[in-house]
């Protein structure tokens, strides 16, 4: 959710020469249409059912760097196949400037649909919920005020370590 999750696993991809997989994009190829459009016709649960079935393909697959969607990791299901399948990563970005990106990125967000100061107290109510999982990945960095090129040489030196 704005953390740059597409932008560095890009660039962390071809810095290691892998494959680069979003599964939000595989969604959204899948079903012809946006996650948003997605949730509006057929609601969450056929989003969730959608991902999980993109997350499974992508999951079989070697040597590429995913970027997952929000609530992929935190669901429990897929953790134990992720850690031992590749190498975890939190892209952890702090509150006040998480919330600044959002608001930049409201329209097309189902989850910030709607008036802002509604929609930022969804997304930090998720955002709350959602850290103590996040923060179980092998690999931490902040992107909090840094550039997507540092995120991904961050991370490469840290996965070169372990």
């Amino acid at each position: 959710m704005c953390a740059g999750k597409s932008s560095v696993g890009r660039l962390l991809a071809k810095k290691l020469g892998r494959r680069f997989a979003d599964s939000d994009a595989a969604v959204e190829r899948r079903a012809g249409r946006t996650i948003t459009a997605v949730v509006k016709s057929g609601g969450l649960k056929t989003f969730r059912k959608l991902e999980n079935a993109e997350v499974k393909k992508i999951a079989a697959r070697a040597n590429q760097v995913v970027a997952l969607g929000g609530g992929v990791y935190p669901s429990g299901k897929w953790r134990s196949l992720l850690a031992r399948t590749g190498v975890t990563v939190f892209l952890n970005c702090r509150w006040p400037e998480l919330e600044r990106r959002l608001k930049k990125a409201a329209g097309p967000r189902p989850l910030l649909a709607g008036p802002w100061p509604a929609a930022a107290a969804r997304a930090k109510k998720l955002y709350t919920r959602r850290l103590p999982f996040y923060r179980l990945a092998a690999v931490t960095v902040d992107t909090s005020g840094i550039a997507p090129a540092l995120a991904a040489k961050l991370i490469q030196e840290k996965y070169e370590k372990l």
